[in-house]
């Protein structure tokens, strides 16, 4: 009698432990799952996928404000090769409520900066934008606040 309890309790917390780990999979691998939602709350992060036929320079993020004295920005200064994808952590500071930017540089201009807006709104510089710039236009999808 003993012995059918522990058998049926550890088929029972084997079962669990299965549905908990099926259930995690299909929230990291889910559009919308746990770890989507988490990054909405953490420090400001930049995803840029570079899908052009060109090496990219990104030189800086900023902040753009009402304020001027509430604006920062970050000077990267960095290549992104073609094909290639960038995650950027900027560091900025924010006073009130403003909006995030990029700018970058490709080789068929490179004297013209390309200011792209990557963040429309935010009071706390958190959340997560997704950058991809082709040789024709660039899509971004802001998931900021």
């Amino acid at each position: 009698m003993r012995r059918n309890r522990r058998v049926i309790l550890a088929t029972a917390l084997g079962a669990a432990v299965i549905a908990t780990g099926l259930i995690l999979a299909a929230q990291l691998n889910s559009k919308y799952g746990i770890l989507s939602m988490a990054a909405q709350f953490q420090g400001f992060k930049v995803t840029v996928n570079n899908e052009s036929d060109f090496d990219l320079s990104i030189l800086e993020t900023g902040v753009v404000t009402n304020a001027a004295a509430g604006a920062s920005t970050d000077e990267l200064g960095k290549t992104l090769s073609s094909g290639k994808t960038i995650k950027i952590r900027p560091r900025l500071s924010l006073s009130g409520e403003g909006g995030i930017y990029l700018k970058y540089t490709d080789p068929r201009a490179p004297e013209v900066a390309q200011t792209v807006g990557i963040c429309s709104y935010t009071e706390s510089l958190s959340g997560y934008s997704k950058v991809t710039i082709t040789n024709n236009k660039v899509t971004v999808k802001e998931n900021c606040s």
